[in-house]
């Protein structure tokens, strides 16, 4: 109730603070009308609407509440002191919503001058007054201070123009955790209420203690660690923590100090915790689908005296991209099947960054509801970059690292990270009894570290020779009388082959389980498939492998046509194709199918996509292969 209280007493300072600066608000009486209520404050109709668009075309509701401006500039007469005008001959594909922005007006202001657009629409070739105010409307800033109390919970009123972006910074937070307090605003509209808590200087400095310690744990920096290490380390940005330590802005950051870390950061998320969706009972639009796809053929290569047989052979890079369409091809049949017809345009970004420059400029986008590719990282962030403002989703098809892309990009392959976090979570679920030792290279000491931080009781393995692992490293911290969980994250060769083959040694001797949190072409190639069935060997995967009984529809379909069967990337293409489409056929865009909360699965691949804190969208689906007698793999998240 106290808590309560205070959010209340806040609620009503902000909008003290509206009546001060501009702003007020008015909760709506049975059988009022903006047209009633801008009589009332002596205002515009449309001054209500542009503070308030989720009121246009609607009946008001009683209760509701709408920002009302105290004051407006608003001309007597066209030949008024504050305005001018300009004719304007309306060209092709030019909307009111893009005359308004180039012009720095609302869309209310051009209809005012142009009375006919409140009956008809714009078209090619009007010829309309374009409003020029000699004085600016200066819209007032009524969240000004919100930014320097020293409240913890604020309600922020969204002003023309505001991001979600440029919101959450001012208050410290990320617009992950902005989203996740206002769960119900996709985009915002000037006028919305937003929930904050504030995390500036001001605002944690004069948090009572006890509520620190409920949201934070202490944590004592070690030597050489830096800002970045940190921000890996607990995935949260640097901004963030500073707002939480305000001493490390005054003092930096000193080995042995005493910070807080968010509680929450350190919770592993539940390996199987989506529930499952099948988009095939959700199709309600089945409006024809316009999509591209975008892929490094390199056609540019294939001269009349190339020997194609040989050049398909030698370049891998091809083959990837010839067998991944050919799974999209077999997607779009099958969207067809369901009643989901799609037009697809294909084109060739010959490996370059400067061909995806070229073929978004000179191509008419406007239409394309979604793009699958580019393939390789480069190219996929400029494609996001270049359409961003096109509103167009690019999905990226196998990039494992970090995309730095714009709000449009969605990482369909779950990056290395979430892998890592995917074992973590497995294994920190059932620690319980087990003795848990860690062997890592010199490149993978950064999970060696996020695994002793989750599970403090696990072991680090240490080779008393630098060169080479010695099977008493292992025998040193092996346990007889419980289940030895062994996790291995290397990609050196030596130590992969030396390891798996003294535990398979001692397997015999030991109970042991060996895992990794990714199952690199070392263990595929130079470790035989009998020591992973005899290490009970697990691993985390973008994809599982299918049953060959019963065979897959989409496996009997494929050899049929192909004669062959489909490998991973054939099998990727179709299955990201398909779940692309039937989003697309779950909503009226693609942002609402994949608002959808939940788990699709297809042939080989799983989606359960999420929003970014900067930046677009990422899949976290991943599988926890484990490795059965008779060489079969068994899922053990499903």
């Amino acid at each position: 109730m106290k808590k309560l209280i205070q959010i209340l007493l806040v609620c009503v300072g902000v909008l003290q603070l509206g009546y001060a600066q501009g702003y007020k608000t008015h909760k709506v009486q049975k059988g009022e009308t903006v047209e009633s209520i801008a009589q009332a404050y002596q205002i515009s109709e449309a001054s209500i609407y542009r503070l308030n668009p989720d009121s246009k075309g609607k009946k008001l509701s009683s209760s509701a509440v709408l920002v009302i401006p105290t004051e407006e500039t608003v001309p007597t007469s066209e030949e008024g002191s504050s305005v001018t005008f300009k004719q304007y001959r309306v060209k092709s594909k030019e909307t009111l919503y893009s005359l308004a922005k180039t012009n720095d007006i609302s869309i209310e202001e051009i209809k005012k001058y142009n009375p006919y657009l409140n009956k008809e629409e714009l078209g090619e070739d009007d010829l309309i007054k374009i409003p020029i105010f000699r004085e600016k409307k200066k819209v007032i800033n009524f969240n000004e201070s919100l930014s320097e109390s020293s409240f913890s919970n604020v309600i922020h009123i969204v002003l023309p123009k505001e991001t979600k972006y440029g919101i959450s910074k001012k208050y410290g937070l990320s617009v992950e955790q902005l989203d996740e307090l206002n769960p119900g605003v996709l985009d915002l509209k000037a006028g919305q209420l937003l929930k904050i808590v504030n995390k500036n200087k001001k605002a944690v400095e004069s948090q009572p203690e006890p509520e620190i310690e409920a949201r934070f744990q202490k944590y004592e920096v070690q030597p050489k660690e830096t800002f970045y290490s940190l921000t890996r380390r607990f995935h949260v940005p640097k901004d963030s923590l500073l707002s939480w330590n305000p001493q490390l802005e005054k003092d930096g950051l000193q080995a042995g100090m005493r910070i807080n870390i968010p509680k929450e950061t350190n919770k592993v998320t539940p390996f199987n915790s989506a529930k499952k969706i099948d988009f095939k009972k959700l199709i309600t639009n089945r409006e024809r689908k316009k999509i591209a796809v975008m892929l490094p053929f390199s056609l540019q290569n294939f001269g009349e005296s190339t020997d194609k047989e040989e050049q398909l052979k030698s370049d891998k890079v091809l083959r990837i991209a010839l067998d991944f369409y050919s799974g999209v091809q077999e997607a779009i049949d099958k969207a067809e099947q369901l009643g989901i017809y799609v037009d697809a345009k294909i084109y060739d970004t010959q490996r370059s960054k400067s061909k995806v420059t070229d073929i978004i400029s000179k191509n008419d986008f406007s239409t394309t509801q979604l793009v699958i590719g580019p393939l390789l990282t480069a190219n996929v962030e400029e494609a996001s970059r270049l359409l961003n403002n096109k509103n167009v989703p690019v999905l990226s098809p196998l990039t494992s690292g970090d995309l730095k892309g714009e709000n449009n990009l969605i990482q369909t392959r779950p990056s290395d990270i979430v892998m890592e976090q995917a074992m973590i979570s497995y294994l920190d679920s059932l620690k319980q009894g087990k003795n848990i030792l860690i062997l890592a290279d010199k490149k993978h000491q950064f999970i060696k570290d996020k695994l002793s931080y989750t599970i403090p009781e696990a072991r680090v393995i240490t080779q008393r020779k630098a060169d080479y692992l010695q099977q008493s490293d292992l025998t040193n911290l092996l346990d007889k009388d419980r289940e030895n969980w062994i996790v291995l994250e290397a990609d050196d060769v030596a130590l992969v082959t030396n390891s798996t083959s003294y535990l398979n040694a001692l397997s015999s001797r030991y109970s042991i389980r060996l895992f990794t949190s990714n199952k690199s072409d070392t263990f595929e190639n130079e470790v035989p498939n009998q020591y992973l069935t005899n290490l009970k060997f697990t691993y985390a995967s973008i994809s599982k492998e299918y049953q060959k009984e019963p065979l897959h529809e989409f496996m009997k379909i494929y050899k049929e046509n192909y004669g062959v069967t489909p490998n991973k990337y054939a099998v990727r293409g179709y299955d990201i194709t398909l779940d692309a489409i039937l989003r697309l056929a779950a909503g009226d865009n693609f942002y609402e199918g994949l608002g959808i909360k939940g788990t699709s699965e297809y042939v080989e691949n799983k989606f359960t996509y999420h929003k970014k804190m900067i930046g677009g969208f990422y899949n976290d689906a991943v599988y926890l292969m484990q490795y059965q007698e008779n060489l079969e793999l068994k899922v053990l998240n499903d």
